[in-house]
Parts: C-alpha cells; structure tokens; sequence
C-alpha cells in the first residue's frame, strides 16, 4: 500500500499506551505523501481522504516538543457534560472520570517536583533529564523523493541535559545507529553506563525520565543502578530516578532535541551518520558532549530480579506504578515511591539468589557490531548513492550486515 512504502517504524515513547501506533519521521509530510499519491494514481482523491485513510491506519508524525496525552483527549471525548470544572461532582459515578481526576493529580505533582529541581540553587544532587530522541532516519535528504521511499537506518540519540540552575554542566548526547546496537533495554543501559562515566567523580545524581517501560523503567535498570553505586567504575554513592506521568512528560531533553532538530533543518542534507553527529555537535550553540557509541561501548546488562521473591512481597512492586526509585552505596536492593507525597519509601531487595548471594556480575562488552539485513543496504546502495558525493558513500559501503533471523525485535 502506498502508506506502507513510506516504511512507518515504531517509537518508544507511546510502546505501551499505544502498541499499534507507528511514526513517520519529521522529514517525512502528509502533504507530500499525498502529493505523491495522485501523482503514481491518477486517481481523484481528495487530501481529507487520504489524511483520513492514513489516521485510520494509527500512522503518526514525528513532532518533537509538542506532545499530547491520549489520557486527557480520551477524558475531554468521553461525555461534553464531563468537564474538568464538573469532575468532583461526576467521579463517584464515572469511571473514565475518576480515572482522569487521579491521573491528572499525579501529572501536577510530578511537574511540581520537577520544577522543584530545575528551580534549586543547592549544589547538589545534580540533577538531569534523559531521553530517547524520537525518530531519526539516515540519510535524510527530503528534497530528493526517492529517498523517502527508501528503507533508511534508524540512528538513536538518547540525550541526558542538565536541569537545575546552580551548575554550569552540558548536555551529553549518547548516539548510535542501528548496525552498531538496537534499543532494548541493555542498549538503553548501556548509555546510561556512558553518562555515569563521564560524570565519575559526581556523588549524587538524579535523573527525570518518562515513564517508558521498555526502556526507561525496568528490572534490568535497577539491577545496573545496584551494581554501580556499589562498583569502583564511579564515585557515584545516590542515584535517584524520578519519572514523570505519562502524557505529561515534556522536560530539559525534549528542548535539546528540538534543537538537534533544527541543526539537521538548517544542514540541508544529512547523508551519513558523521554529518549526523555533526549536526548534534552544533545543536545549543556547540555547548553540548557528545559520546558516539561504538560496539565495544555495549554491554549485555542483565535483569537479575526473581519472579518469586517479587510476587511474595507485601506490597508487591510494581514497575508501572514507581514515580521514584534510588540505589544507594553500601545497599544491595532499591528503594521507591508510588506516588511523590509518599513519606515512607518501601525498599525492594529484588535480586534471585544467585545474585544476593554472590553479588550483580559485571556485564561484558558486546564483540560485534548488531548488523542491518543486506536487503536494506542493498536498498540503499542502488537508490541512494548516486545522490551523495564519495566522501559520504564510504559509511554506507561498509555498513556491517547481519542476516535477518540474528536480528531480535527491539522490546
């Protein structure tokens, strides 16, 4: 189908909420693809059609900084009679109220202890936020069509800015592309790992994150935190995670990669991943880190958590439900809240028996590059290579391959 040559891949920012949605990148327009459309069909079609054709298909654009939350449309569409000035009145006998009432209260309050941070002038802890830049394709060239209909590689920017007012710290962009490494959950920590390294001598540090699952709140997360403020690889002795509430989850990040956004507007064309690092290293007038992942930075962290020991326990952690987490030196287990007004922290030693018992192993570095499918290179390298100069042409040609059945889908 039409849609479908214009290759909508999945984003990690709504993977929960919305499992059947797909995202177009920003270089990708309706307009365009409808354009194109009446152009390859000769057909009468009109723009509204195809648009609706296309939301019908839960295909989405990219749109960095500007986020809406399918919890309060879904609350403003319920019933016209239902409004946010009548919620109190209503909720004893709506459900879809009484989930929105409690959903919005717990988004105030994460914003507020969000503000609370970024507004501190204390010198510590320091504090972050990190995210994962939603989607980027390689090479991006949106003046030649025939890029667009290309089966392009993924590149990753998973980006940790600074937050609060009394340190004068940069952003540290951690990027990758998709035949160096994926983005499940290891990927993920292992940028984490590349961040602490290059803030080893901090000793408290608290990261805002979104409330993404797949990446950004798991078991194998927390079982990393536990091995490194108990490692000799940091000097870090606090780490704290503070998630914000889905829908509701804009933050410093966001505003850095609307920025890396417009280095690549303002390139023109990005051919390679080099010129992609380029335009990260431009973005907020230079002043930013940037740590290009190589696949010996990988690791194979591991979750070490027991099933059985966190099904007995009174209460029963749940991922899901954790607005903050810490792991703290000298501690092999976490400690985390349900909600930010909680007094008392509940601890979770979380580990199997295996691991309490001899400690979290040390992940070992990943000895070969993660691979494209050569139908994909080879997609590229007949298309596409006629519209770069030579010097952009040695990437694609050495682009490392990996046969399909070795590459697992991303969680």
């Amino acid at each position: 189908m039409h849609v479908e040559s214009f290759n909508p891949a999945v984003s990690h920012h709504r993977r929960e909420h919305a499992p059947q949605r797909r995202y177009l990148p920003s270089d990708v327009t309706i307009k365009t693809m409808y354009d194109d459309f009446i152009d390859k069909n000769k057909i009468k079609c009109s723009y509204e059609v195809y648009r609706t054709v296309v939301k019908e298909m839960k295909i989405s654009f990219t749109k960095l900084g500007n986020e809406e939350c399918e919890k309060c449309t879904e609350f403003q569409l319920h019933n016209p009679l239902h409004t946010q000035a009548s919620v109190d009145e209503n909720r004893q006998n709506c459900e879809m109220c009484e989930n929105w009432s409690v959903h919005i209260k717990r988004a105030e309050k994460s914003r507020q202890e969000y503000r609370k941070d970024a507004e501190s002038v204390a010198d510590t802890p320091y504090v972050f936020s990190a995210d994962l830049e939603k989607i980027i394709m390689l090479p991006r060239m949106e003046m030649f069509k025939s890029v667009l209909f290309t089966r392009r590689i993924i590149a990753f920017n998973e980006t940790f800015v600074p937050t609060g007012k009394a340190h004068k710290l940069k952003p540290l962009a951690v990027i990758w592309h998709e035949a160096t490494a994926g983005r499940k959950r290891e990927d993920i920590v292992s940028t984490f790992y590349a961040f602490f390294l290059q803030h080893r001598d901090i000793g408290h540090i608290v990261i805002w994150l979104d409330n993404c699952t797949a990446q950004n709140k798991n078991w194998c997360l927390f079982t990393f935190l536990v091995w490194l403020v108990n490692s000799d690889s940091v000097n870090v002795r606090t780490v704290e995670l503070k998630y914000l509430e889905p829908g509701h989850t804009f933050m410093s990040a966001d505003s850095f990669h609307s920025q890396v956004e417009r280095s690549m507007k303002q390139r023109g064309k990005v051919y390679d991943f080099d010129d992609f690092e380029a335009c990260v290293k431009n973005a907020n007038s230079g002043k930013v880190d940037v740590k290009s992942m190589l696949y010996s930075d990988f690791y194979d962290w591991r979750d070490e958590s027991s099933s059985y020991k966190l099904a007995r326990m009174t209460p029963r952690p749940h991922v899901a439900d954790m607005v903050w987490v810490k792991a703290e030196r000298g501690q092999n287990s976490i400690e985390y809240k349900n909600t930010f007004d909680q007094q008392t922290a509940f601890k979770c030693n979380f580990f199997n028996a295996r691991t309490a018992k001899q400690g979290v192993p040390t992940a070992v570095a990943r000895s070969s590059a993660r691979g494209v499918p050569q139908e994909k290179k080879d997609d590229i390298l007949r298309k596409l290579m006629g519209l770069m100069p030579s010097t952009r042409q040695t990437f694609w040609k050495d682009l490392p391959v990996a046969h399909v059945s070795d590459l697992v889908t991303d969680e």
